[in-house]
């Protein structure tokens, strides 16, 4: 089976033609996109993990940054997960999930005993299946009535996204599209429609083929995750130079 390597880069490091390359492998997948905003929502960013053929040549990146908030007196860390793409060819491969679990936990550990929350916006299906496999808690979540979730991600998200992010619908709404799926990958296919967690995403992101993005949120924690997910995690908190835990298969196939 074909596989991928990762690596983490500071978005500072990036020299213009892999930025240029970065966005030319976006602009394969997404429609109503273009290299100055590409440019700029990257800058915005901490890091990038990039993920590699054999041959060195990047074939999926996903954007990340870590932010600060004070929530009635508390203090929450927030990692964002910004533009992610993997190349459809390399769909199914499990690199990013290893490569994201693994970054999460080094920033889990590096603040310690304070709140760490993924903000994940999703544009796709695809990307909100990410959720029930790597979580028991999160927000949206089919038939959940927890209200602390739902409060932190609009503090969060009205925060970061102003006038784009209506509470009411949980959705990043535009005027105009900054960003969607080409519709050969935004299909739903009819048989996956019928699965819960597509059918829940179709229900509360039904705009999403014009861009309107879900925003979730779920808690970063070893309690909070399941399987190989908590335990790429533990890796990560255990240092860069930790030794691998024994690897488990996915309970569920991977998503891109």
């Amino acid at each position: 089976m074909k596989q991928l390597s990762s690596e983490v880069r500071r978005v500072t490091s990036l020299s213009e033609a892999e930025v240029h390359g970065l966005f030319a492998l976006f602009a394969t997948c997404y429609e109503a996109v273009n290299l100055e905003q590409f440019t700029a929502d990257l800058s915005a960013k901490d890091d990038v993990l990039l993920l590699r053929d054999a041959g060195g040549v990047v074939q999926g990146f996903s954007t990340q940054v870590t932010r600060r908030f004070e929530i009635e007196g508390r203090v929450v860390r927030v990692l964002f997960s910004g533009d992610t793409i993997i190349a459809p060819e390399w769909w199914g491969t499990q690199e990013l999930v290893r490569a994201w679990c693994r970054y999460a936990g080094r920033v889990k550990a590096r603040h310690g005993d304070e709140l760490l929350y993924w903000l994940l916006l999703s544009k796709g299906h695809r990307t909100y299946l990410y959720l029930p496999l790597f979580f028991h808690r999160y927000h949206p979540q089919a038939g959940s009535e927890d209200v602390a979730l739902p409060h932190i991600k609009d503090v969060v998200a009205s925060q970061m996204f102003g006038e784009d992010y209506c509470a009411a619908s949980g959705r990043l709404e535009f005027v105009s599209s900054k960003g969607h799926l080409r519709s050969a990958l935004a299909d739903v296919p009819t048989a996956r429609d019928r699965r819960v967690h597509v059918a829940f995403f179709l229900e509360k992101n039904p705009r999403y083929a014009e861009g309107h993005e879900l925003v979730c949120l779920a808690e970063i924690s070893p309690e909070n995750m399941r399987g190989a997910a908590r335990r790429h995690l533990l890796e990560g908190m255990q240092g860069e130079d930790c030794t691998p835990l024994p690897a488990v298969p996915w309970g569920k196939p991977a998503v891109c």
